[in-house]
């Protein structure tokens, strides 16, 4: 199998986090750069692992929130900035981009632009010409704007969007514009994109956008809406068969952790087995609370999709290959140090 989003920090331990992918069944994988209590880089000390794991990890670098902050009121600087840091991800071995920066919790802590923005344009021109995978975090489950209906888990954590926060079809409607004006961008859609409750919307923005990606990384709300409508979700992999990512987001929880904390490999493996039970099952099953990854959920009776081998082999593996290619890109002598430095600027 190939993760294409796992997630990396230090914290994790690479033994524990080698240990987990081989239990998992991950020959291969993409670790996803996001900063650890809010600001603190991931991507040199992921290029480390990557020396460890030369032909089989992939990683996708960071920008720098720092960077934000410090050019709030100057959009030209900011702009050149969020170039200069992809030029640098690319050519310190990253092998593309991890953007969390759609991620409603973080839009409301950091002053990041609307993606539509002139702040942004050279950022996407750059990625479309040079055909840089980039990975989108956009949005939350849309219950996270309706606290009745969210788990008590994503309420501790703050994940509640109020009218104080970026509305989802407002972000939507600004990738759709960025989408028009670059065509070209590879882009892999994390969680779905979070749009599958409107199965038809994503098959006709797949359809006319032809390198972007979804990935299945849970939430589990999006296996609940799957399950709902599973003749209509057979029918999507179907059409999709190639464009459809495995990621199960290892490592998530104990990166965003305040402190960072050790990885859980019950939880690790929680998170595949919620996605394979969901692929993989025919008919009907029951998914049921284990105190790691499914707490705090009632016992629920789900509807397997019951993929055949060969789609399933494309999603686990060969889309991937094909998103990513064949081969890591090789980290240049010295880049993790000359990488922390750079990022140090923005302190």
């Amino acid at each position: 199998m190939f993760d294409a989003h796992v997630h990396y920090a230090k914290s994790h331990g690479d033994e524990a986090l080698e240990a987990i992918l081989k239990e998992n069944g991950a020959s291969r994988v993409a670790l996803q750069c996001i900063p650890q209590m809010d600001t603190l880089p991931t991507t040199p000390d992921a290029l480390r692992f990557k020396r460890r794991h030369p032909d089989s990890c992939y990683v996708l670098g960071e920008l720098s929130r720092l960077a934000y902050i410090r050019f709030q009121r100057d959009e030209a600087a900011l702009s050149d900035s969020l170039l200069t840091q992809a030029k640098r991800l690319m050519d310190a071995g990253c092998d593309g981009i991890k953007m969390l920066e759609g991620k409603p919790d973080i839009r409301r802590k950091f002053p990041i632009p609307d993606f539509d923005s002139a702040a942004w344009a050279p950022f996407w021109a750059y990625a479309e010409k040079e055909g840089i995978p980039l990975t989108l975090h956009l949005n939350d489950p849309p219950e996270f704007w309706d606290k009745s209906r969210m788990n008590p888990y994503a309420i501790k954590e703050g994940w509640f969007y109020g009218p104080d926060c970026v509305s989802n079809q407002a972000q939507y409607d600004q990738m759709a514009r960025v989408f028009s004006r670059h065509p070209g961008l590879h882009m892999q859609l994390a969680h779905f994109y979070f749009r599958y409750d409107d199965l038809p919307g994503l098959a006709g923005m797949l359809t006319a956008h032809p390198n972007l990606r979804l990935d299945l990384t849970p939430g589990i709300e999006m296996y609940y809406s799957l399950s709902a409508q599973a003749e209509a979700a057979r029918a999507f992999f179907a059409r999709f068969a190639t464009r459809i990512l495995f990621g199960s987001d290892t490592g998530s929880r104990a990166a965003i952790a305040r402190p960072p904390r050790a990885i859980d490999p019950l939880e690790s493996s929680a998170r595949v087995r919620v996605i394979r039970q969901a692929l993989e099952t025919t008919g009907p099953y029951t998914l049921k609370p284990d105190g790691r990854y499914l707490f705090n959920i009632p016992e629920r009776a789900l509807m397997g999709l019951g993929l055949s081998k060969d789609l399933l082999q494309h999603v686990y593996r060969e889309n991937a290959l094909a998103y990513f290619g064949a081969h890591p890109s090789p980290v240049p002598a010295g880049a993790e140090e000359q990488l922390e430095k750079y990022f140090q600027r923005f302190s």
